[in-house]
Protein backbone atom coordinates (compact mmCIF):
# COMPACT_ATOMS: atom_id res chain seq x y z
CA UNK A 1 0.00 0.00 0.00
CA UNK A 2 1.27 3.47 -0.91
CA UNK A 3 -0.07 6.74 0.48
CA UNK A 4 0.14 9.74 -1.86
CA UNK A 5 -0.69 13.38 -1.16
CA UNK A 6 -1.45 15.87 -3.90
CA UNK A 7 0.16 18.92 -2.30
CA UNK A 8 -1.88 21.65 -3.98
CA UNK A 9 -5.29 20.28 -2.95
CA UNK A 10 -3.85 18.50 0.13
CA UNK A 11 -5.79 15.37 -0.79
CA UNK A 12 -4.61 11.91 0.26
CA UNK A 13 -5.01 8.93 -2.06
CA UNK A 14 -4.27 5.33 -1.10
CA UNK A 15 -2.99 2.99 -3.80
CA UNK A 16 -2.70 -0.78 -3.45
CA UNK A 17 0.95 -0.69 -4.53
CA UNK A 18 3.82 1.26 -6.01
CA UNK A 19 2.97 0.39 -9.61
CA UNK A 20 -0.49 1.98 -9.35
CA UNK A 21 0.82 5.11 -7.61
CA UNK A 22 3.64 5.62 -10.11
CA UNK A 23 1.30 5.02 -13.05
CA UNK A 24 -1.02 7.77 -11.83
CA UNK A 25 1.54 10.40 -10.71
CA UNK A 26 3.31 11.85 -13.74
CA UNK A 27 7.05 12.37 -13.49
CA UNK A 28 6.95 16.11 -14.23
CA UNK A 29 4.53 16.70 -11.36
CA UNK A 30 6.50 14.39 -9.07
CA UNK A 31 9.70 16.33 -9.78
CA UNK A 32 7.84 19.57 -9.00
CA UNK A 33 6.77 18.13 -5.60
CA UNK A 34 3.08 18.11 -6.52
CA UNK A 35 2.99 14.54 -5.15
CA UNK A 36 4.49 13.19 -1.91
CA UNK A 37 4.67 9.49 -1.11
CA UNK A 38 4.68 7.24 1.99
CA UNK A 39 5.00 3.50 2.49
CA UNK A 40 2.25 1.49 4.19
CA UNK A 41 3.91 2.09 7.58
CA UNK A 42 3.85 5.87 7.02
CA UNK A 43 7.57 6.24 6.35
CA UNK A 44 8.45 8.82 3.68
CA UNK A 45 9.35 7.71 0.18
CA UNK A 46 10.95 9.72 -2.58
CA UNK A 47 11.17 9.22 -6.33
CA UNK A 48 14.33 7.94 -7.92
CA UNK A 49 14.31 8.68 -11.62
CA UNK A 50 15.73 6.01 -13.90
CA UNK A 51 14.88 8.06 -17.00
CA UNK A 52 14.80 11.83 -16.39
CA UNK A 53 11.97 14.13 -17.36
CA UNK A 54 12.66 16.03 -20.57
CA UNK A 55 12.03 19.66 -21.40
CA UNK A 56 12.93 21.49 -24.54
CA UNK A 57 11.34 23.97 -26.85
CA UNK A 58 7.72 22.94 -27.19
CA UNK A 59 8.18 19.37 -26.01
CA UNK A 60 8.08 18.00 -22.47
CA UNK A 61 8.13 14.38 -21.45
CA UNK A 62 7.61 12.44 -18.27
CA UNK A 63 10.52 10.39 -17.09
CA UNK A 64 10.38 7.04 -15.36
CA UNK A 65 10.83 6.65 -11.62
CA UNK A 66 10.39 4.26 -8.74
CA UNK A 67 10.02 4.92 -5.02
CA UNK A 68 12.80 4.49 -2.48
CA UNK A 69 13.08 5.34 1.24
CA UNK A 70 13.39 9.11 1.56
CA UNK A 71 16.45 10.97 2.74
CA UNK A 72 16.18 11.96 6.44
CA UNK A 73 14.82 15.48 5.89
CA UNK A 74 12.95 14.93 2.61
CA UNK A 75 9.46 15.21 4.16
CA UNK A 76 7.65 14.32 7.38
CA UNK A 77 6.29 10.89 8.26
CA UNK A 78 2.65 10.43 7.33
CA UNK A 79 1.61 10.47 11.00
CA UNK A 80 2.76 14.12 11.16
CA UNK A 81 1.59 15.09 7.66
CA UNK A 82 -1.99 13.96 8.35
CA UNK A 83 -2.59 17.19 10.26
CA UNK A 84 -2.16 19.13 6.99
CA UNK A 85 -4.35 16.90 4.83
CA UNK A 86 -7.80 18.29 4.01
CA UNK A 87 -9.41 15.32 2.26
CA UNK A 88 -9.16 11.56 1.88
CA UNK A 89 -10.02 10.36 -1.61
CA UNK A 90 -12.44 7.39 -1.71
CA UNK A 91 -10.55 4.11 -1.52
CA UNK A 92 -11.22 0.48 -0.55
CA UNK A 93 -8.84 0.55 2.44
CA UNK A 94 -9.78 3.41 4.77
CA UNK A 95 -12.98 5.33 5.40
CA UNK A 96 -11.44 8.31 7.16
CA UNK A 97 -8.19 9.98 8.13
CA UNK A 98 -8.86 8.64 11.64
CA UNK A 99 -8.76 5.10 10.26
CA UNK A 100 -5.32 5.87 8.78
CA UNK A 101 -4.10 7.22 12.13
CA UNK A 102 -5.24 3.97 13.78
CA UNK A 103 -3.47 1.94 11.09
CA UNK A 104 -0.22 3.87 11.59
CA UNK A 105 -0.37 3.52 15.39
CA UNK A 106 -0.96 -0.22 15.01
CA UNK A 107 2.07 -0.53 12.68
CA UNK A 108 4.23 1.52 15.07
CA UNK A 109 3.27 -0.47 18.16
Amino acid sequence: MIFVVETEERALTVYPGEAEAVAYCEGLDVEAAVWLFWASDGSPLQPEFTIPNTRGGFIVGNGTYHLVPAAPDHHAPLSEALDEILRLEPNPFFGSLGDIRTHLRRDAG
